[in-house]
């Protein structure tokens, strides 16, 4: 017999913390293959921009120094085999303690920086949409103020399956700013800004260049955005945690209200909603009553406190009061469909049949808010593995099977094996 531990992929947004999210290749005998390094930091900048675009929003360039900076971290990351914004120093691969102080010394000009990392991803693909499914890291990465993104990414040579992907983001006109004289006139200013913390800058210079990006980026930045497909159903925990009494719950939908074009917001409705039906079981996050404060008064998270359905289209709306005015927005995403025929698990246990030949998926549902699959137990000639905490991919090694069990922590499924395909 086999035992099948989930592994958890781990993000962190600039504030510091982790998210769980989801896993792809966790079988013990599966050994990770030797990352394509110069690929990955491709292919992840290559993800971000895709989405950003659209939305509507402005691309990242890429910049060198902060590239510098978020390689030396990822490095830091593997050495230590830690997850953190923070280094420590005295370690290996120490460059600066903060993701402010990494981008200096890296080259760049500016303190102004953002940083998102994610560990023990198998590739770019599962670190965006890792990092896109947990809230706080995704208002970071749709922020309407940066322009340009430095990646970084490392993998362990001895343990392959642990790496890292470091993404550090700035403006490049705060950045322009700093290579400038200080200001020495009258006026107000500001400091702290730049390299040299006692470099000034004329305040109205400052905001400007701040702003420079948002109005090229829409008014409002909705996510999962209009049109978009293959919305993967199901969040996990995020540290801070928005949702602190659930372990697993909906794909979180968000709108972002550009500050740039509005001053003062009011929301007056968030639903979601799938053939007709309003779902009643969400709850909605606000700056008022965010449990971790971290959302500004423009932010708005709907957050499914039950899984959404596998390919199924949903129906999200907002009505709003923006500067004295209202306004509704109505649009739809659809979620991801499965490549293989899925069968949904209800009962403690069931029986389930697949031809020989077959691959099936079978989705564990969820019986609460906290039902985690930690363990799946399953015979030698049967192939496994994760797509998320509760949907399992299952395939035969050999034809000589007629039947086997499968026992996670609250089903056990009996598998008959049908004639060959």
């Amino acid at each position: 017999m086999r035992v099948l531990w989930f592994l958890i992929c781990m993000g962190i947004y600039v504030q510091g913390g982790f998210f769980f999210s989801e896993e792809r290749e966790v079988a013990p005998a599966t050994t990770q293959p030797p990352m394509d390094i110069a690929y990955e930091k491709s292919e992840a900048l290559t993800l971000l921009n895709e989405i950003r675009e659209a939305i509507g929003m402005n691309t990242l360039i890429q910049e060198e120094s902060l590239d510098r900076a978020a390689q030396a971290h990822a490095d830091y990351l593997i050495a230590n085999h830690v997850a953190t914004h923070d280094e420590t120093p005295g370690l290996p691969k120490f460059t600066g303690v903060t993701p402010a102080e990494r981008a200096i010394r890296a080259g760049y000009l500016s303190r102004q920086v953002s940083e998102n990392l994610s560990a023990h991803n198998s590739d770019a693909q599962s670190s965006i949409d890792g990092l896109f499914s947990a809230i706080y890291h995704r208002f970071g990465f749709l922020d309407t103020w940066i322009d340009e993104i430095g990646v970084g990414v490392t993998q362990n040579p001895q343990g392959k399956k642990e790496n890292a992907f470091v993404y550090v983001m700035g403006n490049s006109q705060i950045n322009a700013l700093c290579q400038e004289r200080p200001f020495q006139g009258y006026g107000r200013y500001v400091y702290g800004i730049c390299k040299e913390k006692e470099h000034k800058i004329a305040e109205k210079r400052f905001l400007k260049a701040r702003d420079a990006n948002k109005w090229l980026n829409p008014k409002l930045i909705l996510y999962p955005y209009d049109g978009q497909t293959d919305v993967p159903p199901a969040f996990y925990d995020e540290s801070p945690d928005p949702l602190p009494d659930y372990d697993v719950s909906g794909f979180p939908i968000s709108v972002i209200f550009n500050d740039y074009f509005f001053k003062h917001v009011t929301l007056s409705s968030f639903t979601l909603s799938s053939q007709g039906k309003t779902l009643h079981h969400v709850r909605l996050l606000t700056k008022e009553n965010d449990p971790n404060k971290r959302l500004t008064d423009h932010q708005f998270a709907l957050m499914p406190l039950e899984r959404l359905r596998y390919n199924t289209q949903y129906t999200a709306k907002i009505r709003y009061q923006v500067d004295g005015k209202s306004g509704e927005v109505v649009w739809h995403f659809h979620t991801k469909k499965p490549l293989y025929r899925m069968v949904r698990i209800t009962q403690e246990e069931t029986t389930v049949t697949m031809k020989r030949g077959e691959t099936i998926l079978l989705y564990l549902v969820p019986q609460n808010g906290h039902d985690m699959q930690k363990q799946v137990i399953f015979p030698d000639n049967v192939h496994i593995t994760f797509l998320d905490n509760h949907t399992l991919r299952v395939s035969l090694l050999n034809n000589d099977c007629r039947s086997f069990d499968i026992k996670s922590d609250h089903y056990k499924i009996h598998v008959r094996i049908e004639s060959s395909l």
